[in-house]
């Protein structure tokens, strides 16, 4: 994930539970409803004042806001909430919400500036060259009979910076075998995934190898971001790591029909031809 150097502070949590599958009315399911998922809202938000070594006054708004998944089909979802963990933080280590917490939004973890120098206050000028942001947000971006996927969207502005910086990666999790899926669960052929990526950024974009921004050795990168809709693999690059910013995310979509039949049996494994239902 792009984690701006000043992702900051906590302090206000709102829980608020609420459940789903079989039981959508917003009320828990009895225990024995092997159904049942759960989840929190969450939002945490901080204000601080800097002062700078040349008195200036600077400002820093951060929030983190999370549909949190607590129980998956009856159970603690800890395989997810790793999953969102390690999206998140880029740790594996971490597996506490508050630890998560205390991770983003505590600066001593992203600078070298005097921590003291950081003011806790009740707002902020709203002024470009005074003014930093960062934010979090989790959020399911679909719930399906086996998959459920979770979008991590982060904004970040530096003060005085031209633009911000946005991410949306993604979290897949299988609930079937209860555990989150990487890309190379589902991938067998990379540079035939190069490839078929490509032409799918010629098509659905209409941008040329010229047009976008490769390594010396001319290969299009591995993605690190991907989710699943139904029979098709939505690979995600974001911001910078193939085109300039003015061309924003690109999300190649690698629809089976494009494919041709030994295509799709080299290009998935049998595990990744099960997910997309692409099994004869």
């Amino acid at each position: 994930m792009n984690k701006n150097p000043l992702f900051s502070l906590l302090a206000v949590a709102i829980l608020l539970m609420c459940s789903c599958g079989s039981n959508a009315s917003g009320s828990k399911s009895s225990s024995n409803d092997s159904t049942l998922c759960q989840f929190s809202n969450i939002k945490y938000e901080k204000m601080y004042s800097y002062c700078d070594d040349e008195g200036d006054t600077l400002y820093f708004a951060n929030s983190f806001k999370a549909l949190w998944p607590e129980v998956i089909n009856g159970k603690p979802s800890t395989a997810l909430q790793q999953a969102l963990f390690t999206a998140m933080t880029d740790s594996g280590g971490l597996n506490q919400l508050d630890k998560v917490v205390d991770f983003l939004l505590d600066p001593s973890n992203y600078t070298e500036v005097d921590a003291k120098r950081l003011v806790p206050v009740k707002a902020v000028k709203y002024d470009d060259n005074k003014l930093s942001t960062s934010e979090v947000n989790v959020v399911m971006e679909d719930f399906t009979d086996r998959l459920l996927t979770y979008r991590l969207s982060t904004y970040s502005y530096m003060a005085g910076g031209a633009h911000g910086i946005y991410a949306n990666n993604y979290a897949t999790y299988d609930l079937k075998t209860e555990k989150g899926i990487t890309l190379d669960d589902i991938i067998a052929d990379t540079a035939l995934l190069r490839t078929v990526t490509l032409k799918s950024i010629k098509q659905t974009l209409n941008y040329d190898t010229e047009d976008l921004i490769l390594p010396d050795n001319g290969l299009l990168p591995l993605p690190r971001d991907f989710f699943i809709d139904g029979s098709v693999l939505h690979v995600v690059y974001q911001v910078y790591e193939i085109a300039s910013y003015a061309q924003g995310m690109i999300d190649a979509p690698i629809y089976p029909y494009l494919l041709k039949p030994e295509e799709i049996k080299t290009l998935f494994t049998p595990y990744g031809l099960e997910l997309l239902e692409l099994t004869e």
